[in-house]
C-alpha cells in the first residue's frame, strides 16, 4: 500500500497520564476533516521472545505466573531489551538468565508492533544448539520454572493462543525458514523448522532431514572443542558421505571453533573435490569469509565473485563480498554492492538508492601505493585493465594499496602473493612518483612507490598467456617494450618504461 495516499494526522499535543511500570500518555490529535481526538497510548519499552532449540531436540519454555491472564502461562524466555542493546544481545542475556542456557547461534527474525496503541516493538530471536551453562538468574520479583517442549510439540503450543508472544514467534519462524543461511548450526536447524511448519513440504536445495551433519550441528557443544572434534568424527565414521562432504563439514567445524588457519586447506578441497550442489556456495561463501579472516581479502573477492546472480544465497555472497571489497581497502566499493544488494528489498525508493549506489565516488584523497616492475628481455610484466564506459584500456605495473603501518616493500609482496599467487625473490626501489588521473568518474591521486622485482613464478608465464588477477577482472601478462614505447595505450604509472632507459 502506498502510504503517501493516506492523510496523516496532526500531533497536537501529549500529555502525561500514568507513570508507573507501564506509561500512558494521552496524545491529541487533528484528523484530516479538521475536528480533533485523543488517544491514549501505551509507552513501554522493545521487548525480545527467544524460541530456543536444545542439543536434545527441544525447545525451552519458561514457566511463570502472570498477572493478565491472572493465572501461571508457559511461555518462551525472554523480556525488555535494555539500552543500547540490539535484539540478539539482549536475546542472549534473557536466556541465560532465565533459563541458564546459552545457544550455538543466534538469528535475529525481527520485530512486530505490540498493539496500534503502544510504543513497543516486539522482536524475535532464534536459537540454535543450546545447552545448559550455568544457573538461571532470576530478578527479584520473578519466579518460574523451566522447562522443555518437544520441538513438535512447539507449533501446535503456539497455535494455541496460551501464551502472550504466539503471533511474533510463529512470525520469526517463519521469517527463519525462509532465510538465506550459511552458519552451519542455523543451516541444520532451519531444515527442523521447516519441516515443523509444514510437514508435507520439502524445498528445493535442503539437506535431508535425517542428514547425520544437521544432528551433529544441532548437538554440537562448541565451547568444548575436543568434544566437538570427537563427535564429529563420530559422525563422519556413521555417515556415508563423500570425501569433499567430509571435508566440508571438517572446515566449518574448525571455522566455528576459531581455527581458520586450519580450515583454509580443507574447504579448498571441498571445493575442488566436488562438494555437492546443494552446499558448494554454502561452502564458497564460508571459505571466502574464512581467506577474509586470515588477510587474503583477495582472495575472497575472487571467489564471491563468482557466485551466479540467479543462486538462492546470492544476497548473503554480496554481503560477505561488501566486507572482503572494504577489508581490502575498497570502502566505495563495498557501499555500492551493499546497497545494490540491499536495494531491490526495500519496501519503497528502490530505484532512487540503486541509482544512488551506482553514482558513488571515490572520496578525495592521496592513496599510498607500491608496484612492481618485472623485466624480461625486451618485454615487461603489466596489468591490464580493459575498456569500459568510464575509461579506455590502459596498462598498470602489478600492486596495489599500502595497508596501514605496512612498509611499501611489505604491501608489494603482500599484493603480488594475495592478486597473483607470486613470490618475490628480489625487490629494489627505482623512484618514487605521482599519479594524477581521471577516472571512474572521479579524479584519483596516488603516490607510487616504484620497485624492480624478480618472480621465479611469473618469468615463466608464456608471451602471450594472460593470468587473471584474484579479486578484480583484469589480466597480467608480457608486453613488448618497444611497442609501449611507440605508444597506442596508457601506461601507469606514467613515465615507468623510462626508468628502463
Amino acid at each position: 500500500m502506498d502510504d503517501a495516499r493516506i492523510p496523516h494526522w496532526q500531533l497536537l499535543g501529549s500529555t502525561p497520564m500514568f507513570d508507573g511500570y507501564t506509561r500512558v500518555r494521552r496524545d491529541t490529535y487533528r484528523l484530516p476533516d479538521g475536528s480533533e481526538s485523543d488517544w491514549d497510548l501505551l509507552e513501554q519499552g522493545d521487548t525480545v521472545a527467544v524460541v530456543a532449540f536444545t542439543t536434545a531436540a527441544s525447545v525451552l519454555v519458561f514457566e511463570q505466573f502472570r498477572v493478565g491472564p491472572a493465572r501461571p502461562i508457559v511461555e518462551l524466555p525472554g523480556g525488555l531489551i535494555d539500552p543500547g542493546e540490539n535484539a540478539l544481545e539482549a536475546g542472549a542475556r534473557e536466556l541465560l538468565e532465565e533459563t541458564g542456557f546459552a545457544a550455538a547461534a543466534l538469528f535475529d527474525a525481527g520485530s512486530e508492533w505490540a498493539g496500534a496503541n503502544s510504543t513497543r516493538r516486539k522482536s524475535v530471536v532464534i536459537a540454535a544448539g543450546c545447552r545448559r551453562v550455568a544457573e538461571p538468574r532470576w530478578e527479584a520479583g520473578e519466579t518460574g520454572r523451566i522447562g522443555e517442549l518437544e520441538a513438535s510439540a512447539l507449533v501446535p503450543h503456539l497455535l494455541s493462543g496460551a501464551l502472550s508472544d504466539a503471533g511474533a514467534a510463529l512470525r520469526g519462524l517463519h521469517v527463519f525458514a525462509r532465510a538465506e543461511l550459511t552458519d552451519p548450526p542455523l543451516v541444520a536447524l532451519q531444515a527442523r523448522v521447516r519441516t515443523l511448519l509444514d510437514p508435507a513440504t520439502e524445498r528445493p536445495g535442503d539437506t535431508d532431514a535425517g542428514d547425520p551433519f544437521d544432528a551433529f550441528w544441532s548437538d554440537v557443544d562448541l565451547s568444548d572443542a575436543d568434544a566437538a572434534r570427537t563427535l564429529l568424527e563420530e559422525t563422519i565414521r556413521a555417515a556415508e558421505a563423500s570425501p569433499a562432504r567430509i571435508d566440508y563439514e571438517r572446515a566449518s567445524l574448525h571455522d566455528s571453533l576459531g581455527e581458520e588457519d586450519a580450515a583454509v586447506p580443507l574447504y579448498r578441497a571441498a571445493l575442488a573435490g566436488g562438494l555437492e550442489p546443494a552446499l558448494r556456495t554454502q561452502a564458497t561463501i564460508q571459505f571466502a569469509s574464512t581467506l577474509r579472516n586470515v588477510g587474503d581479502a583477495s582472495g575472497a573477492i575472487a571467489l564471491l565473485r563468482d557466485v551466479p546472480g540467479d543462486d538462492p544465497l546470492i544476497a548473503s555472497a554480496r554481503a560477505f563480498l561488501a566486507l572482503a571489497l572494504h577489508s581490502d581497502d575498497k570502502p566505495v566499493d563495498a557501499l555500492r554492492v551493499a546497497l545494490q544488494t540491499l536495494a531491490p528489498r526495500l519496501p519503497r525508493y528502490q530505484r532512487a538508492v540503486g541509482a544512488y549506489a551506482g553514482e558513488l565516488a571515490k572520496p578525495d584523497r592521496v592513496r599510498a601505493i607500491s608496484v612492481g616492475v618485472l623485466v624480461r628481455g625486451d618485454e615487461v610484466l603489466l596489468e591490464a585493465y580493459p575498456a569500459n564506459d568510464r575509461h579506455a584500456e590502459f596498462l598498470r605495473a602489478p600492486g596495489g594499496g599500502i595497508d596501514f603501518g605496512e612498509s611499501a616493500e611489505e604491501a608489494l609482496r603482500r599484493e603480488f602473493a594475495e592478486e597473483l599467487d607470486a613470490t618475490l625473490e628480489h625487490v629494489r626501489p627505482l623512484a618514487v612518483t605521482e599519479n594524477i588521473f581521471d577516472g571512474a568518474g572521479a579524479r584519483g591521486h596516488e603516490v607510487v612507490h616504484v620497485y624492480a622485482v624478480e618472480s621465479a613464478d611469473l618469468a615463466g608465464l608464456p608471451s602471450g598467456d594472460r593470468l587473471a588477477v584474484r579479486d578484480s577482472h583484469t589480466t597480467v601478462g608480457w608486453y613488448d617494450l618497444a611497442a609501449l614505447r611507440r605508444g597506442g595505450v596508457s601506461v601507469y604509472p606514467v613515465g615507468v618504461l623510462d626508468l628502463f632507459g
